[in-house]
């Protein structure tokens, strides 16, 4: 048995937990984070193991140990998840993911009071459990910026200070400076891309990455080797929290980093505060224990919610912080359109440089474009890059779709595949998803983890009017974009029956007030003020961006508001 104090103890590693730990530690706060998995180093990602990373998903957590189960609705029995794409080990998904860095439109925080300003309140489907975010771009922009010159991101702003800038996202919020690094290079896929959507009266730009372009505090700029989603970094050019937050933590002197520490319950009180968190340790040892102050809760979704609910109390029946019944409602995903353009006439280098969307359209995205009379509301961002998104070459291959027609063995895929495997492009659509009160997170009664505890289970399932149209929509526009790039081929890969997509969100979703949410903007539960939950479980819509730097930005926003307001006056942050 082990118990230490601490000013604070983090659950989780990765995005949110190193950022809050340098920040704390900076201000003279002890903490202690706890993480699953272990700590690993630049040093351990040569060689670039397509086996390990990609076949075995060794920074994936193994789902025979730490299993997630989905079904598509309550009267269907569970199935275990056979790919989870977060992280296990300190840095979480940021070791592993393929750093696209985007920051949410004004738009995004507002979708609910927009869309019914634009189309009236019959445009949002009855059964959508929307809300609007409890702040906005303007004040999250600050944090934003400090996201992307602390950890080192690449691009080109499109909108400084309400000036449009050809090459950027003219569409994108104003920010107040450029990002601190130049756009990586332009592939093959992306010039492609640009050309043809260009064509068509749209606005391409270069993906911004947490990728470093040229050297930068120390660290060397890419070397667009090709193993980047789904692998670690062999030289640190990746901005992941392992190379960037997690050092300066270190440097306070005031953290401690506990790793193969498995948390299985948030402690409590009779006077409504949390006092710590129990956990196994590295050997399995159950009765382990951190007393702080300050506890924050900052995995992924699942392990957010499935914490919270294996808490309860007398005090807290249905889990902590779950006062509202919100606990585990509201899961969203990115629901994936793709399609495929293949090419006589050209080849194109799709697995050289980073393995993430490469060139990008926002002019599908949001409220970016009239939706009047379409039948959905919001949108997808549209990019070209990698059939299979990581992986390297051998992802690439597994992940290349056959049109109809062309078998999925034999001599017809064979002399498919060996034609086209180096003259196609993928087109990707990450389509948002509105939040449903019925797509949820709870403890599954059948399955359960190494340690004994119930698996989190998923109720899923995106196939609504709404969704659906809005993905034959994009859809559309993709193949409309394989034929302006003159391919002599271009077909649509088949949607999931149902099935959660990428990036999920919510669960532990914010709002202005504990009737329709679980924390305030600050991932400060209502229920219990020195209980924080931070991540994109806390995110009441999804967007069509990827949400690790609003997550890294809100972070930033949390910490600063522990620092210079919760520790002189403990209690609720308004």
């Amino acid at each position: 048995m082990a118990t230490e104090k601490t000013d604070v103890v983090i659950v989780g590693a990765g995005a949110v937990g190193g950022i809050l730990a340098a920040e704390l530690g900076k201000a003279g706060m002890k903490v202690i984070a706890l993480e699953r998995g272990p700590r690993l180093a630049t040093k351990d990602f040569a060689p670039q193991d397509e086996l390990r990373y990609f076949q075995r998903q060794d920074l994936r957590p193994d789902v025979k140990r730490q299993p997630v189960t989905w079904r598509p609705n309550a009267n269907t029995r569970s199935s275990v998840i056979q790919s989870l794409s977060y992280g296990n080990q300190a840095g979480g998904g940021t070791v592993h993911y393929g750093a696209v860095s985007w920051r949410f439109h004004e738009d995004d925080f507002r979708v609910r009071s927009n869309t019914i300003a634009h189309y009236g309140a019959s445009a949002i489907p009855e059964d959508s459990s929307v809300i609007d975010w409890p702040l906005s771009y303007a004040e999250l922009e600050p944090f934003y910026d400090r996201a992307e010159y602390d950890l080192g991101v690449s691009g080109k702003a499109g909108n400084l200070q309400g000036r449009k800038i050809e090459g950027g996202n003219v569409l994108e919020s104003p920010r107040k400076r450029d990002y601190p690094l130049p756009p990586l290079q332009v592939d093959q896929a992306g010039s492609n891309f640009e050309a043809a959507t260009k064509k068509l009266g749209y606005h391409p730009f270069s993906t911004p990455r947490a990728i470093l372009s040229q050297p930068y505090k120390g660290r060397p700029g890419c070397s667009y080797c090709g193993a980047c989603q789904g692998f670690g970094c062999h030289i640190g050019a990746k901005s992941s929290i392992l190379v960037t937050a997690l050092p300066e933590a270190d440097k306070t002197g005031n953290f401690k980093l506990i790793t193969g520490a498995m948390t299985y319950r948030v402690n409590s009180d009779n006077s409504g505060k949390v006092t710590g968190v129990s956990y196994f340790g590295p050997d399995g040892s159950r009765d382990n224990t951190i007393e702080a102050e300050i506890v924050v809760i900052a995995p992924f979704v699942y392990d957010c919610v499935r914490l919270l609910m294996l808490s309860k109390t007398e005090k807290y029946p249905n889990g902590l912080a779950n006062s509202s019944g919100h606990l585990g409602k509201h899961v969203m995903s990115h629901i994936g359109a793709r399609a495929f353009a293949a090419f006589d006439d050209r080849h194109v280098n799709i697995y050289m440089g980073p393995s993430a969307q490469k060139h990008t359209i926002d002019d599908f995205n949001a409220d970016n474009f009239d939706h009047k009379d379409l039948g959905f509301i919001r949108g997808a961002q549209i990019s070209a890059g990698p059939a299979g998104l990581e992986g390297g070459p051998i992802a690439t291959a597994m992940n290349m779709v056959m049109p109809q027609g062309v078998p999925r063995w034999g001599a017809g895929f064979r002399d498919f595949f060996s034609k086209y495997y180096t003259r196609h492009v993928a087109l990707t659509g990450q389509t948002e998803e509105l939040p449903y009160a019925a797509q949820m997170i709870d403890l599954d009664p059948d399955v359960k983890d190494a340690f004994g505890l119930p698996a989190p289970r998923m109720t899923y399932d995106w196939r609504r009017p709404n969704e659906v149209k809005r993905m034959e929509f994009v859809n559309q526009k993709l193949l409309e974009i394989g034929r302006s790039m003159g391919a002599a081929h271009v077909w649509r890969a088949p949607s999931s029956p149902g099935a959660p997509g990428s990036h999920h969100q919510g669960g532990v979703r914010m709002g202005s007030n504990p009737r329709e949410s679980v924390v305030n903007k600050y991932g400060q539960t209502w229920d219990i003020p020195n209980l924080f939950v931070i991540g994109s479980s806390n995110f009441p819509t999804s967007a069509g961006f990827n949400p690790t730097l609003t997550i890294q930005a809100l972070t930033y926003m949390t910490a600063d508001a522990i620092v210079n307001r919760y520790r002189k006056s403990p209690g609720p942050l308004v």
